[in-house]
């Protein structure tokens, strides 16, 4: 326990537990349930080092344990910082506003004017380092009631400081330049160890060196891409919204190609952010996924939105005629397309086809093909067979014949002579 509380436990054993009453069992004092958490912790310090130990001598991977030690090993130490800085007295603020401790530790310290020349003798001080200021206050002992505090001397921001790790002749002490309102002041701050004084310098400067290097804050879609239905002819506008820094880059893509600026496709980009996709004159090729894709040194994220054109139904590949050998199945094939998707029909002629065990149908709907097959034919199944297409903007048909061949007809057939299409 930090030697600040020495004070107050003895004060509590002498004025509280001397008042006890004897033929109680005796209660422990203060300083027993202060000590249980950190000697928990010390515990816990020396399990996971065990562990980490084992699984190195079986060259098994560290890096969860290590990082679980790091922050054990960090809650007292961040403990004590807090501490300290609650001691601090008449800043001008609140010392909530100045964040978390990273350090805080005894120096003596010299303060002057630059080129001024040096007391013989530097001031004991305490020295706080924030994640963006670095605070001076001067220790203050009460010795009527054994406490300790930190008066506030002075204040400065890290990017406004400059530091010099090398004092001739005292391999323990380090420069500070502060500059503030055209003024500047030099504080030469002498730790006790030249180890203390190193680990002090890095990470000053580490800090300084990230405060320096620009913010970057991966890209995010604040407003994604929705979905979206149209209709032959209108114009449609997919939008979202991109921030980050530095500024994202954005492109389009539609089912993973890029989308190229033209009269059909207009993209537009503002200053906030907004992107913008209009199609005009939509087609029914413009039906697909589409994605926004925002870009940047920091990351990248991408939005998806699809768009359905809905257009009447229609054969891409008419049906073609099919031909059945004895034992074989036959089977009529075409490709279609429509949007909603069209409900599908096929009639013998004209007689609409119910029998399951007989006619099996088929449908791919990314690619649009349809397959009617006839289970084992005969000459009753020779006829018109036809496919009917059905949506809410239209209707279309096609037709074939199903004709008896020869085993040899049909080869000389599939070898390149065109088949009869009834529509």
């Amino acid at each position: 326990l930090s030697s600040l509380f020495y004070v107050f436990f003895q004060r509590y054993t002498d004025e509280i537990l001397t008042n006890e009453d004897p033929s109680q069992p005796l209660i422990p004092p203060l300083q027993h349930y202060l000590e249980k958490p950190i000697n928990r912790i010390q515990q816990y310090q020396t399990i996971i080092k065990e562990l980490i130990r084992n699984k190195a001598r079986n060259s098994q991977n560290c890096t969860l344990l290590e990082q679980a030690y790091a922050v054990v090993s960090a809650l007292t130490r961040r403990a004590e910082n807090n501490l300290h800085v609650s001691l601090i007295e008449n800043y001008p603020g609140t010392l909530e506003s100045l964040g978390e401790p990273i350090r805080q530790g005894h120096f003596i310290v010299w303060e002057g004017a630059p080129g001024a020349r040096m007391a013989w003798k530097g001031h004991k001080r305490h020295v706080f380092l924030f994640r963006n200021y670095i605070v001076i206050c001067k220790p203050k002992r009460d010795t009527r009631t054994e406490t300790y505090s930190y008066i506030f001397k002075n204040i400065m921001k890290l990017n406004n400081i400059d530091v010099n790790d090398l004092v001739e002749g005292d391999d323990r002490a380090f420069e500070i330049w502060h500059e503030r309102e055209d003024l500047v002041r030099k504080y030469l701050l002498q730790a006790r160890t030249v180890n203390i004084k190193n680990s002090w310098v890095k990470e000053i400067c580490g800090i300084q060196q990230r405060i320096s290097e620009p913010v970057w804050i991966p890209p995010d879609f604040e407003e994604e891409l929705a979905d979206c239905t149209a209709e032959l002819g209108e114009t449609v506008k997919l939008a979202c919204k991109v921030t980050g820094a530095p500024k994202p880059s954005v492109s389009w893509y539609k089912d993973g190609k890029p989308v190229e600026v033209d009269p059909h496709h207009i993209i537009i980009e503002d200053p906030d952010g907004s992107c913008t996709l209009i199609l005009d004159n939509l087609t029914g090729v413009d039906s697909g996924q589409y994605m926004c894709f925002a870009s940047s040194p920091a990351g990248n994220a991408s939005t998806l939105g699809k768009i359905l054109v809905q257009v009447p139904p229609r054969f891409v590949n008419k049906v073609r005629n099919a031909y059945f050998v004895e034992g074989e199945d036959a089977q009529f094939t075409c490709t279609i397309e429509g949007a909603p998707r069209p409900q599908i029909r096929w009639y013998k002629d004209g007689v609409l086809l119910k029998d399951t065990s007989k006619y099996q149908t088929f449908s791919e709907p990314r690619s649009g093909i349809i397959v009617l097959v006839v289970k084992n034919p005969s000459n009753e199944d020779m006829g018109h067979y036809e496919c009917e297409l059905m949506n809410r903007l239209g209707s279309a048909k096609s037709g074939a014949e199903l004709y008896h061949h020869s085993a040899a007809a049909l080869t000389q057939e599939r070898r390149g002579d065109q088949a009869i299409t009834i529509e």
